[in-house]
């Protein structure tokens, strides 16, 4: 959408998908002087998603975020990411107006799988639709500061390598679907907990080489996350999910961000869903949530296919 995009009318509602995400890879490269740490990491939206509605409001400044029931972990009023995400975007574009916003979720909260800042995000590509204003380049890189780190990542609406605390994208322009089996644990793991016990020297000991290809056969053998030993050890449960898809068949199985949600990957959607389905009758799997997904290519959010 440019600069000279009509916006839509008042009463217009724009219905939008928010991706959950995986990473591929996540290197560590070091703690910064602010208290953050410099990561590289390989990360892709699936097709998890969130759903949002949004509407233009007349009133400037005027936000309301209504969530559907009530989600462990989501927050309020003025603290939820798409609260502070619309009230982001009207301060950085000067657009006098305001929005409601309803949301229904679907990504669970603490997982690694980034559902928090994929809502901020697509807010705030929702209020850019809606307005016909968008945010300039360095407002969208401000807004990995100031709204979620993995924004961003998700203003790219594809696959990309990510640095820096993740205001850094350089999106992939080949890309192949594959399938996964995403398993949340039921855990909500904090960041910061995982952090602290990495910072213990719980890494990866070797260095897997280079993704080149994105696609099954490129990505096999070449999956790494340098917080997945430390998130173990703080919750075992997460080891006990890996183990189970390792059993289901899984041709590589690794955690998602900074947890507690794993995934393992898979040549073909039927293969999929048969590990699916065998994870399911792991014993502990009555508190899990179990979901087959695939990758998502460039452009195939926020916008549902019509």
């Amino acid at each position: 959408m440019g600069q000279g995009t009509a916006p839509l009318e008042e009463h217009e509602i724009l219905t939008l998908q928010a991706p959950a995400k995986v990473n591929l890879c996540l290197e560590v490269l070091g703690r910064r002087e602010d208290g953050y740490h410099d990561l590289r990491t390989l990360m892709a939206p699936v097709s998890l998603h969130d759903t949002l509605s949004v509407r233009r409001v007349p009133e400037p400044g005027r936000i309301r975020v209504a969530v559907e029931g009530t989600p462990k972990g989501v927050a309020a009023g003025e603290e939820n990411l798409c609260h502070v995400a619309a009230r982001f975007y009207f301060s950085e574009t000067g657009v006098e107006g305001g929005a409601h916003i309803e949301l229904t979720k679907r990504i669970p909260v603490g997982a690694g799988l980034g559902g928090g800042s994929s809502d901020a995000a697509v807010t705030i590509l929702g209020l850019e639709h809606l307005y016909g204003v968008p945010l300039s380049p360095e407002s969208r890189t401000r807004a990995g500061f100031r709204v979620g780190a993995d924004v961003p990542f998700f203003f790219a609406r594809g696959p990309a390598w990510v640095t820096g605390i993740g205001e850094q994208v350089a999106p992939l322009v080949e890309c192949r679907r594959v399938w996964l089996v995403l398993v949340y644990p039921g855990i909500f793991l904090s960041t910061a907990k995982v952090f602290s016990q990495f910072r213990r020297g719980l890494t990866s000991p070797m260095r897997p080489p280079t993704i080149a290809q994105f696609n099954f056969r490129g990505l096999v053998g070449r999956l790494f996350n340098d917080l997945q030993a430390p998130a173990v050890a703080a919750e075992p449960a997460i080891g006990e999910a890996l183990d189970a898809l390792g059993r289901a068949g899984a041709a590589e199985r690794l955690m998602s961000g900074s947890g507690s949600a794993v995934f393992g990957v898979f040549d073909r959607a039927a293969a999929a869903r048969a590990a699916a389905a065998r994870v399911a009758g792991h014993p502990r799997a009555a508190d899990w949530q179990i979901e087959v997904v695939s990758t998502l290519p460039p452009g195939a959010f926020p916008f549902p296919a019509g």
